[in-house]
């Protein structure tokens, strides 16, 4: 329990702090004078940073225990929100907020942390358990985001970073309360992390699994970047958009939970599938009506219900199909997926914005992916592997 509750605060710390990155660019632009779309790519290189070096923090923390792969994954992280905080220049912002804290994130969040939850709860009880770890990255954005618009009113972009550097530092010490029991290594070499991999690798479901949690990825991070500023370009309020993100965060509080809850009872795949078409359908709806202040909000608790609530869910399938062992491993490979579709969705944004002073045809592409994605979930055999069933006989 205290794994579970230590956990899930890194969670809510870290993702909290990732989330409001859309609110500082504004203020960060206009500052430093470079364009949206360096500011993007600063967005885009945190997503694919942490993607990359993803599977080698999970792979260390099966191996040795999470415990120091957060604490050195925590300094960094601060180490990179500092970097940015102090910036003069573009290169130093993109190096701070995009590489140190990209490496920072990858211990910190969901692939580390989830791995250590699943590890130590039942088969019956994972599914429900990883999406209260998943929903505490919800609460830290719901505090976060209002949190944050306050501090950018007060003391301006550079202080409120400061102020984020405190809070990401706290997971180290957090970090100290992730004990497990660490399983006696197998002397099958094939169960080991390369074992793992290949198994993976070589199976046609482990790629349609990374093909639509790399959609989920452009989304959220294409949301998550442009939509404050697309409604302040809309001639709605700063506090409005600070508030449609935390909004975002309240409402994917219950969703998460409850998307991990009726992955326990239900086919993982075919709930995925649903989910997708549903933020493709709330993405559709958003745009079909008039920009307003009522559509921003009923879009956000729409969108917030259906935020993270394919992570229980996609974690809990690689722990059931390919085994919870190498879980930290395996679900790191399945980050990079997402991670890359993030970089693209976090930089397109800024792209087209510069070159068509339209967000439209990333919101098109980004409804295009639910579907791609709904479609490769729906194909998607959902039958434990043999390393799994071995998995779970060692357990």
């Amino acid at each position: 329990m205290t794994a579970l509750i230590c956990g899930s605060l890194v969670i809510t710390l870290s993702m909290g702090v990732r989330q409001v990155s859309g609110l500082f660019l504004r203020p960060v632009v206009d500052d430093l004078n470079f364009s949206r779309e360096i500011f993007g790519l600063a967005v885009g290189l945190q997503n694919l940073v942490w993607g990359l070096t993803q599977p080698v923090a999970g792979l260390l923390a099966d191996r040795l225990g999470a415990r120091w792969v957060v604490v050195g994954a925590g300094v960094c992280y601060a180490l990179g929100l500092g970097l940015a905080a102090v910036a003069p220049d573009s290169v130093l912002f993109v190096v701070g907020l995009g590489v140190l804290a990209g490496l920072g994130q990858s211990g910190t969040t969901f692939a580390v942390i989830l791995a250590v939850i699943g590890r130590l709860t039942p088969p019956a009880q994972r599914s429900r358990w990883l999406g209260v770890g998943s929903a505490a990255g919800s609460i830290g954005m719901f505090v976060m985001v209002p949190a944050t618009s306050i501090l950018l009113d007060l003391i301006g972009w550079r202080s409120a970073m400061l102020v984020l550097v405190g809070l990401v530092a706290m997971t180290a010490l957090l970090a100290l309360g992730l004990d497990e029991a660490r399983e006696p290594e197998a002397a099958d070499p094939g169960a080991g992390g390369r074992g793992a991999v290949a198994v993976a690798l070589a199976d046609r479901d482990y790629w349609l699994l990374n093909l639509g949690f790399a959609s989920c990825g452009f989304q959220l991070a294409f949301v998550a970047t442009y939509l404050p500023t697309m409604l302040t370009d809309g001639a709605l309020s700063t506090a409005l958009a600070a508030g449609v993100l935390a909004c975002i965060g309240a409402f994917n509080i219950p969703g998460t939970y409850l998307a991990g809850a009726a992955g326990g009872r239900y086919r993982k795949t075919r709930l995925l599938a649903v989910l997708y078409l549903a933020r493709g359908a709330a993405m559709a709806g958003f745009l079909a009506l008039p920009l307003s202040s009522a559509s921003a909000l009923v879009f956000a608790a729409l969108f917030g219900l259906l935020w993270t609530a394919t992570v229980p869910l996609t974690s809990g399938l690689v722990a059931d199909l390919w085994g919870r062992r190498d879980m930290g491993l395996l679900f790191g490979l399945a980050m990079v997926g997402h991670q890359l579709g993030a970089f693209a969705g976090a930089w397109a944004g800024g792209f087209a914005f510069d070159r068509t002073g339209s967000f439209m045809p990333v919101w098109l592409v980004a409804i295009g992916l639910s579907l791609t994605a709904a479609l490769c979930h729906a194909g998607l055999r959902e039958q434990a592997r043999p390393c799994a069933l071995q998995a779970g006989a060692a357990g």
